[in-house]
């Protein structure tokens, strides 16, 4: 009897054994694509070079991938590391692209951030919150000068449409389109950056009555005039594969006084399609991230 009931535990034994190894297997069977769809991409490897007015926040773009079938619809956004700066506000636009019959989301975050004081080649990351996850991202470096008292003496803007390059070219010429709306004239004197990036072939297109002229700085826009202001940006060695937010001043004078008036950044942004899946400097992929 006794040989009995030790046979029968033994059986069952096996049996829960067993089940347990089938259970195992199905639910790892169904997990694999769980945790194919729950690959995320975070686009890092940025380079900032920005003159930043202490009452205007910068804008930056931080973009993330997923192959999942849902995203969150907002992403609470902090800085690291903490204090170094503040994320005043940001927004979260979301694009679809199918590509082999899995659909990818793009999760575009824009971000408005104040820095307290200016930085030299500083690191910067963000903790990103999207609910059912946290993460620490990295963004890149900073490099940035913040000054107070930035004028609003000139209207600017771009004369074409903002650079958007798969890679920072060697030579990106940059055209800006200047508006003189003071009742006094302003002398350009020239531009100012934080970092060390090249800067040449500065020049100022203005029209006439005898077509367009060039000439060189410093040169004085009479009020109501407008002129195109162009500039070669050439990103200093080593910064190829990275994305570049570049934001100069304009060195300006009028009435005996001299300031500096922010230009709006230029961004060159890197392409990236996760379906690759090739090596890409700057891109962090995290799968089944670490639950909030």
């Amino acid at each position: 009897m006794r040989e009995r009931r030790e046979g029968a535990l033994a059986v069952a034994v096996v049996a829960v054994l067993v089940a347990l190894a089938i259970g195992a297997w199905l639910w790892a069977r169904r997990a694999e694509p769980r945790a194919r769809e729950a690959e995320w991409w975070a686009q890092g490897g940025w380079r900032v070079n920005a003159i930043v007015d202490s009452g205007k926040p910068l804008m930056l773009t931080y973009n993330l991938w997923t192959a999942s079938t849902t995203a969150p619809d907002t992403l609470d956004v902090g800085p690291v590391p903490a204090g170094a700066f503040d994320v005043v506000d940001s927004t979260l636009t979301h694009e679809l692209d199918l590509e082999n019959r899995t659909t990818y989301q793009l999760c575009r975050l824009a971000l408005s951030v104040r820095f307290p004081r200016s930085y030299r080649d500083q690191r910067i990351g963000f903790l990103v919150n999207g609910g059912p996850w946290k993460r620490i991202l990295p963004y890149g470096r900073v490099t940035c000068r913040v000054i107070r008292g930035a004028v609003d003496w000139l209207d600017v803007s771009f004369a074409s449409s903002e650079i958007q390059e798969p890679l920072v070219m060697r030579e990106n010429v940059v055209a800006l389109q200047l508006r003189n709306g003071t009742k006094a004239p302003v002398r350009i004197l020239g531009l100012w950056q934080a970092g060390d990036d090249g800067i040449s072939g500065v020049r100022v297109r203005v029209a006439g009555t005898r077509g367009v002229a060039d000439v060189r700085l410093p040169f004085a826009l009479k009020p109501g005039q407008t002129a195109v202001l162009e500039y070669v940006l050439r990103p200093h060695p080593g910064t190829v594969e990275e994305g570049l937010v570049f934001q100069p001043a304009l060195v300006l004078a009028s009435g005996g006084v001299q300031r500096l008036e922010v230009m709006p950044p230029v961004v060159i942004e890197r392409s990236f399609a996760p379906w690759q899946r090739h090596a890409a400097a700057g891109i962090v992929e995290f799968v089944e991230a670490a639950p909030s």
